[in-house]
Formats: structure tokens, C-alpha cells, sequence
């Protein structure tokens, strides 16, 4: 493996621990702030943190949108599919199930990727891309396995949502493989950040005023790391895509359950148990046999 090889792959299991550390510090946060308050601030500091790097690179005054009309309509679909939809569907989830599930269950991204682009733009089912979905579908049984009928069979209902989660996602994924935007990498990140913001201001004009004196000190620290953290995820995993495939990109995300795991346990005292961690191994197999050559 080539240094520039290793470099990439540094970068995407940074854009991965990004996500893991979102996913627990979101866990924190959910069972007492309402989901639309925590993605306003979020989307909100995330897309300041990208207009400060925008101003400090001199590029504001450079950028010119040359869109049509389909162009924009992409733009808004993958910016609300991976923001406002995902998120809200996410941290709804989240609510009822533990950070440790949630990475686990949002790993299966890559499955669900197929998925969309066999249903959708009638991609060719491959026998490696079949294995790849069955090892999937027996993860996530197992992930589920402790939860059903058991006292906390709301966790149940909480991975579901996380499972559902992923569909607006993959929609975002599956957009930029086929209607790739010529833009900017650094302003498609603010882009996509900003176009959610103007959304969850006009959805919290009706919700109660009081829902914001909930929000604390520590929650607004918490806030603004899972904003910029949004922003960095971005940045690392546009460096790491550079050069290259789609199969090492999506080799990469088998690190984020494991990223996720580890640091529930540190932050939230979560234990895994046997049948989580044969499940995530499951879904690390999926995507290595998914991203093998």
C-alpha cells in the first residue's frame, strides 16, 4: 500500500470517527432536547464554521453558480436528504435505542447504497453485491436480537428508525454518483449545511419558545463540537476520495461502528453486548466484501 494510498485512507477513517463522535455526543443530548432544536444549532454552527474557512481562503467573492433548474433541484435533494430527513429520522431513533446500535445500524449505509442504485437506476445485481446485502440483513437481525421481547423492546422501535434513516442518505450518495455537481468542494460543504438552516428556523417558529431554555451550557458546548465536527466530516472525506475508488471509500466505513463502540463506551459507560459484536462483525464483513476488487 502506496503512501498516498495510506494518506487517503487516513483521511476517511477521520471523516468516520467524525461520525462516530456525533453519534454518541448526539445520544447525550436527545433525551431531553427536542431533535429540531439540536439540528438548528448544529446546521447553524456548522455552516459558520465553513463560511470562516470560505472568508480565510479568499474564495466568497470566486465562486459563480452556473445551475439549471435540475441543478438546483439535486443541490436541495441531497442537501435535505442528508440533513433535515436523515438527521431528524436519526436522532428520533436515537432516543429510544443506544449509541452503540445506532453505529452499528447506520454502517449498513453501504448495503442500503446498493439497494437504491439497483432499484432506482437499474444497476446490475452482482453476486459479490447479493452477499454483500444477505451478510447485511444477518447483522442487523442480530444487532436486534437482544431487544425483541425483552423490557426494552422500544429499542426496537429506535433501530427501525435509524435502519429508515439511511434511505434519505443513500438517496444523497446515490444523487452524487449519477448527478455529480460541478462545484467547489468547500462551498458544496456549505452549501449543504446552509440549505437546512433556513428550513428548521421556519419548522421551530412553531414550537414552544421554552423548548430553548432546555438548552444548557454544556448542551451548547456539545452543539457546536457536533457542527464543526459536521464540517469536518466533509472536508476529510472530500481528501480522501481524491485518489481513490469507490471501493476503498466504502471499505473505510467499516471503521465507524468500531469508532462508535469504542467511544460510547468511554463517553456514555455503554457495554456491548455478544450478540452486538457479532453483528458488527457481520457488517464489517458486508462492506469488505462489498469494497473487494
Amino acid at each position: 500500500m502506496n503512501k498516498a494510498l495510506l494518506k487517503s485512507m487516513g483521511w476517511l477513517f477521520l471523516a468516520q470517527a467524525c461520525v462516530g463522535v456525533n453519534i454518541v455526543l448526539s445520544k447525550g443530548l436527545v433525551n431531553h432536547l427536542n431533535p429540531v432544536i439540536i439540528m438548528t444549532i448544529r446546521f447553524s454552527f456548522a455552516s459558520i464554521f465553513m463560511l470562516l474557512l470560505l472568508i480565510r481562503n479568499n474564495d466568497v467573492g470566486r465562486f459563480k453558480f452556473d445551475f439549471c433548474r435540475n441543478d438546483w433541484f439535486v443541490l436541495f435533494s441531497k442537501a435535505i436528504g442528508a440533513g433535515v430527513a436523515f438527521n431528524f429520522i436519526m436522532l428520533s431513533g436515537l432516543h429510544y435505542t443506544d449509541a452503540n446500535s445506532a453505529g452499528l445500524i447506520t454502517s449498513l449505509l453501504p448495503a442500503v447504497v446498493i439497494c437504491l442504485n439497483i432499484l432506482l437506476f437499474r444497476q446490475k445485481m452482482t453476486s459479490k453485491m447479493m452477499l454483500s446485502i444477505m451478510i447485511s440483513i444477518c447483522g442487523l437481525i442480530l444487532i436486534n436480537y437482544g431487544a425483541l421481547g425483552s423490557q426494552n423492546s422500544k429499542a426496537v422501535l429506535g433501530n427501525f428508525l435509524i435502519f429508515i434513516s439511511l434511505i434519505p442518505d443513500g438517496l444523497y450518495y446515490t444523487l452524487s454518483k449519477y448527478y455529480p455537481l460541478k462545484m467547489n468542494n468547500m462551498l458544496k460543504v456549505f452549501m449543504l449545511n446552509a440549505i437546512n438552516v433556513p428550513v428548521l428556523f421556519i419548522v421551530i417558529l412553531f414550537l414552544p419558545a421554552s423548548l430553548w431554555s432546555m438548552v444548557s451550557l454544556h448542551d451548547w458546548t456539545m452543539l457546536i463540537i457536533i457542527g464543526i465536527n459536521s464540517g469536518l466530516f466533509f472536508i476529510f472525506w472530500q481528501k480522501g476520495i481524491k485518489n481513490i475508488d469507490a471501493a476503498y471509500a466504502a471499505l473505510s466505513t467499516a471503521f465507524m461502528p468500531l469508532a462508535t463502540v469504542i467511544l460510547a463506551w468511554i463517553i456514555l459507560g455503554e457495554g456491548l453486548t455478544l450478540n452486538k459484536f457479532m453483528g458488527m462483525m457481520l457488517v464489517m464483513m458486508s462492506i469488505v466484501i462489498y469494497a473487494r476488487k
